[in-house]
């Protein structure tokens, strides 16, 4: 990964409550605080607890954010079938998705898009737990960026599970991160 900062982040993370969506966009946001002078988490969730659809906006930038919401993302990650039929359309032309192809099994609609189909579930069952699929997207989408360093991201994890005294995790969740980097190094490069 090259050492220039990336002037301005702008991701959208889509899918269904219990996917870990909130999760990823806030570990994002709060890592993007020893960065950047400006970062924005807004969530948007359905009544449900688990099951409804959940979108994470998060924006990071030296200058000012004037709005939580990203109309036309540049890139999006996508979890779940109901949430690509939902926002498959927003993407800007030309933009990226991300997208978990263990849960999506239907098609790609749009043509003007560059589209990383990533089996995160699959590769999450692998790497030791099926709830970790959400980080494995979230080290694609640092792979493919390089919006923030991976040392970063792996430092703002550990002191987040630290706070939840969830330390027993911290190994799993950072073989996830890097096991996304690495499908996007091998893949995509």
């Amino acid at each position: 990964m090259s050492n220039e900062k990336v002037p301005r982040i702008e991701l959208v993370i889509a899918g269904f409550g219990g996917q870990g969506v909130l999760t990823i966009g806030q570990l994002l946001a709060k890592a993007g605080l020893n960065h950047f002078k400006n970062v924005t988490w807004f969530p948007t969730y359905e009544t449900f607890m688990r099951g409804g659809t959940v979108a994470c906006y998060v924006i990071t930038a030296d200058e000012d954010i004037y709005s939580p919401l990203i109309s036309e993302p540049e890139i999006m990650i996508i979890c779940d079938q109901r949430s690509l039929d939902m926002y498959e359309g927003t993407i800007a032309p030309g933009g990226t998705l991300i997208y978990d192809s263990s849960l999506i099994e239907g098609k790609i609609k749009r043509e003007d898009l560059k589209v990383i189909a990533l089996p995160a579930s699959e590769l999450a069952q692998k790497n030791g737990s099926p709830r970790v699929a959400n980080l494995i997207l979230l080290g694609a989408y640092l792979g493919l960026t390089e919006a923030l360093p991976l040392d970063i991201i792996e430092e703002t994890l550990t002191d987040s599970l630290k706070e939840e005294g969830k330390e027993a995790m911290i190994g799993l969740n950072k073989k996830a991160l890097r096991a996304g980097v690495e499908y996007i190094k091998q893949n995509h490069n």
